[in-house]
């Protein structure tokens, strides 16, 4: 699935043609990349699978090897012949390949293995060859273009027939570690069609140069585009600004929005990002003050944000890229002076700063510098110009202006600010009342030395909505983030919170919106590290809060889970698992965990969760969860994947772990006191709930209020009074307690039976003894369809079904799952008490 930089280079021509002169010639006449050399590979007759695996030399008759080339083509003709010496370094096929042992390896894989390997070799022979060849026409050996662009056609043929796709179909090169030896080589393949493609790119700009031919321009955005495809960001910017330097591009239409994209991957990318400040200090305190006031004064908050842009729901945001236009262009509509030919009622009333302060955080466009400083003011701006969070941009090229050069054009221009426009490298969500919340934009992505941190999506704003709400003393936010679900238990129920994240950058982010939020000096600690190591001989908790990353990613195939916030393990659960073992260490009786995530086969969670539990517990774990699931997604539509060969093995791996639905799922545990002997109760609360994660209602009247049923619970389980219905899923094996006494809101477990078909059909939220009604399923259940799961959008390491829950609004308003509620106590003898 395409990504929002996918999308971009999908702007230009797939294969970055140069469309003037002669030069437009000659790209017609190699519209692919894939060279002659695979037809030498292959004549060689031996193919490395491994460091140190013989390779014979070329063949004299492989027809590539020009037999009176001299000087520069001469090198060009010896790197088409060159196979044996063509193999690529340690990261290479070849070195993959021996990284997994030969006998476990299906015979069709070996044999797909070499036929990349050798792709991959005759591919870097193309690239060599391309940095050989003279500018030009090949200076004295002119037929060695034909034969070269005759060699690149023919690989790339044959690479179409490719049993798992084409590689040259793949956009961007893979970032994330893959240990499948079959997916690391198609992405080895991938990187070296892009190179081979650079090198070429590089070479049509020298003859463009040297013939004095205007077309360098175009090729030189063409390489830019290449670079891009391999997340080489900063080569990229200085070629782009290379242009500008030397007055070009201003008649390619790929030049603008090039720049200013490659300007908005780049400056967040900056080393002292959100660290150029003390945010500690009073002076920077009374700033973000200031900013806060300015943003709330504005009414930036999430319901007039979605009336003022038209949007569906906060959703809308996440993957703006490919939707920016649309809500800004409701936006502008919102704000148009009233025609008196054309009445309109209900209009809502924007403010007219928000429109400005909706546009630059959370649609990502850029404003004058000035107009950033009539909203915040000019101390301000120089505030945020120091932390990174925002970066100052010099013109249609984009020039990313040093923070010392812009904070002076602001000292010393109180009006124009030197006439440059500004950028902010996060964006600010509304939550909940009045919380404000920093995060990445969705198009930053991981690499080397950075971790996104991840926006808030429907499994975040699932948990703010469903966490219990009962006072706590102190709360740890486990995988904070960007501390969202902290700072909501500060702003609601707890007095002193902990957070803690393995991503440098959550660190960051969560110091950045306590400020923010005026919450800083509520912390009890910021901890960067591991779980078991980090917290050790902390003081237990009253409330633990995660949002674990849990994509089921097996053996790192799919790049959809290849960040950290998204990446948990074979099976998904590997974060998951760790926080519930760390549990008994990390609460104090009565303590409760809320957890959402994604997981497999849920079915089987009670199993699982209690096993996870009790492997660290003292003997006698005394603890209850219940465990409030989605409709289960089959295994075959959650394609966390970007090429064919990454669904092709995700799927046959996830098949071979006994993978079969995923489920939406938010977890609510509870540590029994020390005079209890309840024992471990783990239960699969009521039937599965269409849309849990975006049903808000439910979560906040049902789930947030279910932790009054665990306590009030009695530990004698009762039996039921309905025998079990056709088609009712059984509970697992650990059973619920009965849960009376408890408010009406909350749900009980499911178990082996269930009430009659009548309600069934209802929506039971009641502290009924165990046994009892499960949550509605609806009649009218919508099939998960492809176009649905599209909702995620494009964006570098995410793809479609990465969060299969359709972004939608809750099903019902808290009007009619009352009114459910009511006829429900009626009916209900123990609700009646």
């Amino acid at each position: 699935m395409a990504s929002p930089l996918q999308h971009m280079v999908a702007f230009v021509p797939q294969h970055c043609g140069v469309n003037t002169g002669a030069a437009a010639a000659r790209r017609c006449a190699t519209a692919s990349a894939w060279s002659r050399t695979v037809a030498a590979v292959a004549a060689t007759g031996v193919v490395p699978l491994g460091r140190g695996a013989p390779c014979a030399p070329p063949r004299s008759g492989s027809g590539l090897v020009g037999a009176t080339a001299v000087g520069a083509g001469a090198a060009v003709a010896t790197a088409l012949g060159r196979v044996g010496a063509s193999r690529r370094p340690a990261s290479s096929v070849a070195s993959g390949v021996a990284a997994v042992q030969t006998s476990t390896i299906e015979v069709e894989d070996a044999q797909l293995l070499v036929e990349l390997a050798e792709s991959a070799r005759a591919l870097g022979v193309l690239q060599q060859a391309w940095n050989a060849l003279p500018a030009g026409n090949g200076g004295r050996n002119p037929d060695l273009l034909p034969r070269l662009l005759a060699s690149e056609t023919k690989i790339r043929e044959s690479m179409k027939a490719c049993s798992v796709g084409d590689p040259s179909e793949t956009t961007t090169i893979p970032r994330h570690q893959c240990r499948d030896p079959v997916a690391v080589a198609h992405g080895e393949v991938t990187r070296a069609h892009i190179e081979a493609d650079l090198a070429k790119a590089q070479w049509e700009i020298r003859s463009a140069q040297a013939e004095g031919a205007g077309s360098w321009v175009s090729a030189m955005i063409n390489s830019a585009v290449l670079r891009m495809r391999l997340f080489d960001i900063d080569g990229a910017y200085e070629e782009l600004q290379q242009i500008a330097t030397a007055g070009g591009g201003s008649t390619d239409p790929r030049f603008g929005l090039l720049t200013r994209y490659c300007a908005q991957l780049k400056a967040p990318r900056h080393a002292d990002f959100l660290t150029g400040e003390d945010l500690t200090e009073s002076h920077a305190r009374s700033l973000m003050r200031h900013i806060r006031s300015v943003l709330l004064e504005n009414k930036y908050q999430t319901d007039m944000i979605v009336t003022a842009t038209k949007a569906g729901s906060m959703s809308d945001f996440i993957f703006v890229e490919s939707r920016a236009d649309q809500l800004e262009m409701g936006l502008l509509d919102n704000i148009e002076e009233s025609n008196p030919m054309k009445p309109e009622t209900n209009k809502p009333d924007v403010p007219s700063n928000l429109v400005d302060i909706i546009r630059i955080f959370l649609l990502h466009r850029v404003l004058p510098l000035a107009r950033l400083g009539e909203l915040f003011g000019a101390e301000c701006v120089k505030f945020l110009l120091k932390l990174q969070a925002i970066s100052a941009i010099d013109g249609d090229a984009c020039r990313l202006v040093p923070v010392p050069e812009a904070v002076l054009a602001v000292e010393a221009d109180n009006v124009g600010y030197g006439a440059f426009f500004v950028m902010a490298n996060m964006t600010i969500w509304p939550c909940e009342e009045d919380l404000l919340l920093a995060t990445d934009f969705e198009q930053t992505f991981s690499s080397e030395g950075l971790e996104p941190v991840m926006y808030l999506s429907e499994d975040s704003l699932a948990l703010v909505c469903g966490a219990p709400r009962e006072k706590a003393s102190s709360v740890l936010d486990i995988c904070c983030g960007s501390g969202v679900q902290g700072i909501v238990a500060l702003r609601h129920y707890a007095d002193r919170a902990t957070f803690i994240d393995l991503n440098p950058r959550a660190i960051r982010f969560t110091s950045f919106n306590l400020a923010l939020n005026g919450m800083s000096e509520r912390v009890d600690g910021l901890h960067l590290g591991n779980l078991y190591t980090t917290l050790q001989g902390t003081p237990k908790f009253d409330a633990i809060v995660a949002n674990p990353p849990f994509v089921p990613n097996p053996q790192g195939i799919a790049s959809g889970a290849g960040a950290m916030f998204g990446n948990g393990g074979d099976f998904g659960e590997d974060v998951f698992a760790g926080i519930v073992r760390g549990t008994s260490r990390l609460l104090g009786p009565g303590g409760r965990l809320s957890v959402v995530a994604m997981t497999p086969n849920v079915e089987d969670l009670p199993g699982r969760l209690k096993s996870w539990y009790c492997e660290e517990a003292d003997e006698g774990a005394n603890f209850q969860a219940l465990i409030f699931r989605g409709l289960p997604t089959p295994a075959q539509q959650y394609l966390p994947t970007s090429s064919s060969v990454e669904t092709y093995r995700y799927q046959a791996a996830m098949q071979r772990m006994g993978v079969r639905t995923l489920s939406e799922v938010v977890t609510v545990l509870t540590v029994h006191g020390p005079g209890s002997s309840a024992g471990p109760n783990v239960g699969l609360a009521g039937n599965p709930r269409a849309n849990l994660w975006s049903d808000h209602s439910f979560l906040r009247l049902v789930v947030q209020r279910s932790l009054f049923t665990m306590i009030n619970a009695p530990v004698e389980t009762a039996q039921p009074k309905t025998g079990q219905q056709p088609g009712d899923s059984a509970s697992s094996s650990s059973s619920s307690s009965g849960m009376t006494n408890g408010i009406r809101e909350s749900v009980a477990a499911t178990s082996d039976a269930s009430l009659t078909q009548v309600n069934r059909s209802k929506v039971v939220a009641a502290d009924v003894p165990p046994k009892q009604v499960p949550v509605e399923q609806p009649a009218t259940q919508r099939a998960a369809k492809a176009d649905d799961r599209s909702r995620e959008g494009s964006l570098p390491g995410f793809q479609v079904g990465f969060f299969p829950a359709y972004c939608q609004e809750p099903l019902a308003g808290w009007e009619a799952t009352a009114e459910e509620l009511e006829q429900i106590q009626h009916r209900s003898p123990v609700l009646q008490r």
